[in-house]
């Protein structure tokens, strides 16, 4: 009888109950708001609500008849990070398809997928603040939802699915990971927390900045998520250096890992931040993507000083961080800036936070490996221990990032060819590619595709998927597709 227990799924009917009663009580706030505002867009959440909430407890019955001390399986793990993108996209999607102002399911599917993995893009035919702004504020929800869901992920349930792929050196091996249900819970609280406070945080500073509260609430949650995007968000509009600097400082936070936030909050020493490897070393890349663009744009007579500086940094930040916000018009930059930005969506922030890209952090151990190998090549004899910040890294850990580099890389040629058939040019494609992979819609700005409302449904659907094998991390979807392989060879 045990047996059967520890093969269930009741932990990820848990999981998956409470996300939909997180979704439903999320709908109530813009349904709230719409009313407030005397908005006749109120009634596109009530039927949505009512279906997540009710959802969610028939989940919940599923999931309450086993013991919750018991430890996430691996199973559990990778159907929660593959179908809790698809379950929240197809709550999230409900407001956009009974307001009409989609063409089909598959435009409406992808709006909400792109908020819930931060990414930014939209295949709207108007820019995006012109949203109701029920709807808009829905958006901001979804995006602050999905960068949250990101992070708790991260550091509860992809520990026990793929081997955490360097998040204990991010963390100096001192956060304790447990696929226990109690011990998940207590590492969600403690992300939950920082995330909210520095959402606080940022929206404080936006207002400092001259926005509204209600502006300044949703810029800090997108920006948090790191779900800028080229259109409603965008700073261009401003012009303003002061709100210019809020955001850079907004992102910067975004940008940090959540794990050595709580940590350095609970000891109280902040230098516990910079004594960590992976902040130092992002903090060098933004040092030196702005001081490149800055002065490449200098050089070449595109801004006066000062604005090259504050031109430079704040889309190098925007970038790496990938938020994708606009504060100059980049896509008209000379190519060597263009491919700079496009470069740094790769780079990302740091582990345990809500950003895309590979982080720093594997780049680093990357790096180190390359270096390392050269060293052994030179002299054989040599015995060459990898390690950061003092500490050795596991082989396995290694292993684990070079078999998720390569598939990274693979998985980013093969989509964007795909993507190529839907007759934008193949630079256009890798810029798309790039963007839905990272989560950094601006990325096909670069290339000229500012909305997706032009592609087929189907290439809609394909971006869609690619945002969230972003979000999962890529080995958790080839591991349901390989449970799914054996499971079919089993009834054969």
């Amino acid at each position: 009888m045990r047996m059967e227990k520890e093969t269930g799924l009741e932990l990820f009917w848990l999981l998956m109950g409470q996300m939909s009663m997180l979704m439903g009580g999320a709908l109530i706030v813009p349904f709230v708001a719409a009313l407030i505002w005397h908005d006749t867009e109120a009634w596109l959440f009530v039927l949505p609500a009512v279906f997540a909430y009710g959802l969610g407890r028939k989940m919940l019955e599923l999931g309450t008849s086993e013991e919750r001390g018991r430890q996430l399986t691996i199973r559990e793990g990778v159907f929660f990070m593959s179908f809790v993108w698809i379950f929240m996209g197809a709550i999230g999607l409900m407001p956009y398809a009974i307001s009409g102002l989609f063409p089909s399911f598959a435009a409406a599917f992808f709006e909400a997928v792109s908020s819930l993995t931060t990414t930014g893009l939209s295949c709207l035919p108007f820019d995006r603040v012109g949203l109701p702004r029920a709807l808009l504020l829905w958006h901001g929800i979804m995006s602050w939802l999905g960068g949250l869901t990101f992070v708790v992920i991260m550091v509860t349930v992809l520990p026990q699915v793929s081997g955490c792929f360097g998040l204990t050196l991010s963390a100096r091996q001192s956060i304790f990971f447990s696929p226990v249900w109690n011990k998940m819970a207590q590492s969600a609280r403690q992300g939950t927390t920082v995330y909210a406070v520095l959402t606080v945080l940022s929206a404080a500073v936006y207002y400092l900045a001259g926005l509204d509260p209600f502006e300044s609430l949703l810029r800090a949650m997108v920006t948090i998520s790191s779900s800028g995007g080229t259109s409603a968000y965008a700073f261009i509009y401003y012009d303003n250096p002061a709100l210019e600097l809020a955001a850079f400082a907004a992102m910067l936070m975004s940008s940090l890992s959540l794990l050595l936030l709580w940590r350095a909050w609970k000891m109280k020493s902040p230098l516990l931040l910079w004594g960590d490897t992976e902040i130092r070393h992002f903090l060098l890349v933004v040092l030196l993507a702005g001081a490149v663009l800055a002065g490449h744009l200098y050089f070449q007579g595109v801004y006066d000083f000062t604005s090259s500086l504050r031109y430079g940094y704040f889309q190098a930040m925007a970038f790496i961080s990938t938020n994708g916000f606009v504060a100059a018009p980049f896509w008209l930059w000379p190519s060597f800036d263009v491919y700079v930005l496009f470069l740094l969506v790769f780079v990302g922030g740091c582990i345990g936070s809500a950003t895309g890209g590979l982080k720093i952090m594997r780049l680093l151990v990357l790096l180190r490996l390359s270096w390392a190998e050269l060293r052994r090549t030179l002299h054989p004899r040599m015995v060459v221990m990898l390690k950061v910040d003092g500490l050795p890294v596991p082989v396995k850990i290694v292993g684990r990032i070079l078999s998720f580099f390569f598939l990274y890389t693979l998985v980013f040629v093969t989509f964007a060819l795909l993507l190529s058939l839907s007759g934008i040019s193949i630079v256009q494609a890798l810029g798309l590619a790039a963007g839905c992979l990272t989560s950094t819609g601006a990325s096909a700005a670069l290339f000229g595709v500012d909305s997706l409302n032009i592609l087929p449904d189907w290439a809609k659907l394909v971006c869609s998927l690619l945002m969230i094998m972003g979000r999962v991390e890529i080995f958790s979807f080839l591991v349901l597709l390989d449970m799914g392989r054996r499971s079919l060879q089993k009834r054969w």
